[in-house]
This record gives structure tokens, sequence and C-alpha cells, in this order.
């Protein structure tokens, strides 16, 4: 009986370790608010074009089993930190018929640990490709983020949520520090 407890123990034990991560994806912007579209309808969408189903892996023994994924629709999550941030430039949001037709593209978003042993370093990358359309003029901007980080243990769920939203805020947010974006948008409204 004791043995029978013991390998149910490392079983389950060994399903935990083997567990894929699913995170989801909330990323906010801090605007502050200002007249640039007052006035001026605004649709925005979103386009999840990240290669295959994860983000990465937590590293360890197990890196191969231990993946992160996204739980939820990535090109709506960052879509709806941009209407925050282009709400806070005072542009309304319309599906029809608008004056402004934004589409983001998130082409790159990893979090992956390359230890193979034990969860040391942790890399992390957002990029997002956003293009602007004002009738037939068109601004293209691509906005990026990366970092590099410690663990010594593997990270909870929470933990890589935290992490992965923080470094796809920060990149949404280089989107309302370009200033080439603000002044296409001044001139052509």
């Amino acid at each position: 009986m004791k043995k029978l407890l013991i390998l149910v123990g490392t079983l389950v034990l060994a399903a935990c370790a083997h567990s894929p991560l699913q995170i989801w994806l909330q990323p906010q912007v801090q605007v502050a608010p200002e007249a640039i579209g007052e006035g001026y309808s605004m649709s925005i969408s979103g386009v999840n074009e990240l290669p295959g189903g994860g983000l990465g892996s937590l590293g360890g023994v197990y890196a191969d089993t231990a993946q992160v994924t996204i739980g939820n629709d990535a090109g709506e999550a960052i879509a709806a930190g941009l209407r925050q941030g282009f709400s806070n430039w005072s542009f309304r949001m319309s599906d029809g018929a608008p004056q402004v037709d934004v589409v983001a593209k998130l082409v790159k978003l990893t979090y992956n640990s390359p230890n193979t042993f034990y969860t040391t370093q942790i890399d992390t990358s957002a990029e997002i490709n956003l293009e602007v359309k004002i009738g037939p003029r068109t601004y293209f901007g691509t906005y990026s983020t990366s970092g590099k980080d410690r663990n010594l243990v593997k990270p909870s769920r929470e933990e890589v949520q935290s992490r992965v939203n923080g470094l796809l805020s920060a990149t949404l947010q280089r989107v309302f520090e370009d200033q080439k974006l603000k002044n296409f948008l001044r001139t052509n409204l």
C-alpha cells in the first residue's frame, strides 16, 4: 500500500511538472488626455500573427512540455489596449464607416527560458505592426520591447501572466509615445 501511495504521488508530481501554462492577455496603457481626434471616428482591429500556438517554454527539466500558451483572443486583447489609449486622444470608437482605421498585428510575443536543468534566465519579447489609414494616406509603425529576467524557481501562472502583460503593455505604450504617429494624425485629420 505504501509503495502504491508513493507511486501515485510521484505520478501526480510528474504530471504537474509536465503541465503547460495558459495565460490571459490584458495589456493596459497610460495615455494623457489630448484632443487629437476630437470629432473623428476610429475603428481598431487586432490580428494575431504569432507563429505556432505558444509563447515558449518555462524551461527546466520538462521544458518540452512546460509550454506557455495564450488563453484568450490575442488580437482582441491588443485592440482593447489600443482603444483605451486612442479614446484618451478623444477618438470616438465606431465599427461603421470610421474616418480612421487602425489595424494592429501582433507578430511576436515570446516568454522562453533557454535553461534546460533549472529555470534561471527568462527571455521575453513583443512586436506589434501598426497600420493607420486616413482616407488614401497610411502610416506604418513597428513597436517592440524585449527583456531578460531571472528566476530561481519555476514562476507561477500569475507571475508569467503579469510579466507578459507588462511587456505587451510597454509595447503598446510606445505607440502613444510615437511623435511621427501624432504628427501624421494631426496633419491628416
